[in-house]
Order: structure tokens, then sequence, then C-alpha cells
């Protein structure tokens, strides 16, 4: 069974067993909330990526400014099990030849080479409007380059018994360890080809919206609704166009909250429109379900899992076929949805609050990220 599953399933027990105490003592709705990690795909990046988030919100006049870095490992090789691009070929540069299918045809659809960390650090300005009304405004700044957690994720691989030559390990051990290069082609042509390594670029600054609609009571959950809004830079020169889609975007989420004792239950629902999407996909669908436990009234642990839409358009082609128009789909089914799931700490101290943790996908399709690690800190008065 998938962990999202066996977290439902879990969801279900503890509305059974803890619902009718729940009710009687009159749980709180409210929890320090989700854990607010976007997704960190690389071709993600240039666009509005909707977050997880507690459905309370500041009180009228209340303001916090906090401080958050992403640090993704990403590694995508659709032409790796052809063996088509392995040290020596990136060593020289990639061309188009080398997306190639073996009988030396154009490969339909998207082809992927993606080896890169990602560093998206973030700061945050929240301000109650009212008691149920807050505005978010986020501004983040990107890096990508060779990272150093290579070696480790091949390591873990190994213990587990996961071969770093085969699909489950990404292919990583036909490439060098802690490199950078980011290679996307579209029908034969290059999307992105770059390995010149970017440090803390500005990305397009983020404004939002979010309305808790009901408090909720000892049945109903407590309900927010989250509007989020990215302006347009039109700026895309250089290394620029991989962190600036150039478009609007903008995207909603609705969010539940249900408090059962020391456990909050967290379900979302959403979507995002991308103004210009460069050849992707032109909307994302989003959904998450969070179980948070409160140690205290101050610290939690928080178990999430994320789902969304591909970036890169659905294609009729599947990745159990030996033919189809699209051929990428035999390596890496990139049209799949993503899934992911995340482990973290929150902790609360006067006016100071700190969350931290990693993600971890468990699909392995090539469209999402082997793994993250997150934290982010600040203060509210």
């Amino acid at each position: 069974m998938k962990i999202k599953g066996l977290l439902v399933l879990f969801a279900f027990f503890l509305i059974l067993f803890y619902g009718e105490e729940s009710a009687i003592a009159g749980g709180e709705n409210f929890g320090l909330g989700p854990l607010e990690i976007r997704p960190q795909f690389l071709v993600n990046q240039p666009f509005l990526a909707m977050s997880p988030e507690n459905t309370l919100t500041l009180k009228n006049g209340e303001a916090s400014l906090s401080f958050g870095i992403d640090i993704a490992n990403t590694f995508v090789n659709t032409q790796g099990p052809t063996e088509q691009i392995t040290k020596t070929e990136v060593a020289r540069g990639l061309t188009l030849a080398d997306f190639l299918d073996k009988d030396g045809n154009t490969v339909k659809g998207f082809s992927l080479y993606l080896d890169a960390e990602s560093k998206r650090k973030k700061i945050k300005y929240r301000y109650g409007l009212s008691d149920s009304l807050e505005f978010k405004f986020e501004l983040p700044f990107i890096s990508f380059d060779g990272g150093t957690m290579d070696s480790t994720i091949e390591s873990v691989h190994s213990m587990i018994g996961i071969s770093n030559f085969k699909k489950g390990g990404a292919y990583r051990a036909l490439s060098e360890r802690n490199q950078y290069a980011y290679y996307v082609v579209k029908d034969g042509e290059f999307v992105y080809a770059s390995t010149q390594q970017i440090y803390n670029v500005r990305g397009e600054p983020i404004v939002g919206l979010k309305w808790n609609l009901s408090e909720g009571g000892k049945v109903m959950p407590a309900a927010s609704l989250k509007l989020s809004y990215k302006f347009a830079n039109t700026d895309r020169s250089g290394e620029q166009q991989l962190i600036r889609s150039g478009g609007v975007d903008w995207g909603h989420y609705l969010i539940l909250s249900k408090g059962f004792n020391n456990w909050i239950v967290y379900f979302g629902d959403g979507q995002t429109r991308i103004g210009n999407n460069r050849g992707f996909a032109s909307s994302l669908s989003h959904r998450f379900m969070t179980m948070e436990y409160r140690f205290a009234e101050e610290d939690s642990f928080v178990f999430q899992t994320v789902s969304q839409s591909s970036i890169f358009p659905n294609s009729g082609a599947s990745s159990r076929s030996t033919s189809g128009e699209n051929q990428e789909q035999r390596n890496s089914n990139l049209s799949t949805p993503t899934s992911v799931s995340a482990f973290g700490y929150k902790f609360l101290s006067g006016s100071i609050f700190w969350e931290t943790g990693f993600v971890q996908d468990y699909n392995n399709f090539g469209n999402e990220t082997d793994f993250v690690f997150f934290w982010e800190m600040g203060v509210s008065w």
C-alpha cells in the first residue's frame, strides 16, 4: 500500500477512536500548521507552486517576518536505459545528438538530463488585515550548482539495495558526482541547456491572501481559502530564464483542519494557472494531507504527503509500452503526477518560530526531486 493510502487509513481510525472524546472536550481545530514546502523540481522553479499552509490566520494588526531555505537534490537521465548519456558525454558537453533514440531518430516529447542541487532562499512577510484575513509577500532567491549530496544519496541507495545503475537509482552511477548540468529537450530542440552555475538570482515576487472562512467546532472543521499571485518579470536574459517565467501565475488552495486531542489533521485541494507556460503544462493541480502531533502548545511533529500534477503536459503514451508517439514515457513517465512525503518539526517560543524537515519522493518517475532538506525561522509581533 502506498504511503498516502496508509496516511488516509490512519486518519480514518484517528477520527473513529478520538472523534467522540474530542467532541466532549471541544478540541482545538488549529495547530502550528503543515510544512510550508513547495515543489522543488528544477523545471517547476520559474512558476508559481502552491504550498500547504495553516487554516489559522494572523489577528488584526499582527505581523511576522521569516527567512527560509530549501535545498534539493535532483537527478534525471531519461536516456539512462540506453546509456547514451554517461560521464563521457557530459564531460564534453551534451548536444542534441545525445538525445536521439538508439536508432538515431528524434525523440518525440520531452527528454531530460538534470544533475543539480538547487537552493531556494525565501523572505516572507505576513500581516493580519483583520482577525480572519491575512496578507503575505514572498521574495525568492535561487541558486543552481553541483552540490554535495550525491555521494550520500548513492550510499543510501546501496545500503537499502537499490542499484545506482538502474531506474530505481535514477542511473546516477553513469554520471560524475556533485556536478551541475541542466538540459531539457522537446521534440529534438533545446528548451534549456546550461552548465553555468547560478547563485542567488532574484525570482519573481509572490503576494497572497488567506481568508479564514470558519474556525469550525466540535464537529465541523476549520476552513480557509488561500489565494496567491506571482508577478511577471520579463527580464529573462541569460541564466535568469531558468528561474523566471516572465508571465503572471495565480492559484488557490481550499484548506480544512480538524483537531482530535493532541492531533490536528489538515486537507488541502487547489490549482495553479500558469500565464506563460513556455511549452509546459498550463495548469497544475495540488492536494495535500497533513497530520500534526502536538507535544505541547510550543512544538509539533508533522507528517505530510503532497501530490501535484506534472509540469509536463499529458500524453497518451504509457511508461510500460515499448513504442509510442512520446518516447520519453518509456523511460520516465514525465506526465504522471508527482508524489512526495515530508517529515518535519515545528517550534514556537514566544515571538520566535522555527520549522525544519525533509522531503522524499516515492514514485520516482523523473519529474520530481530525489531529496529536499528545508528550514525556516522568523519572528512575529
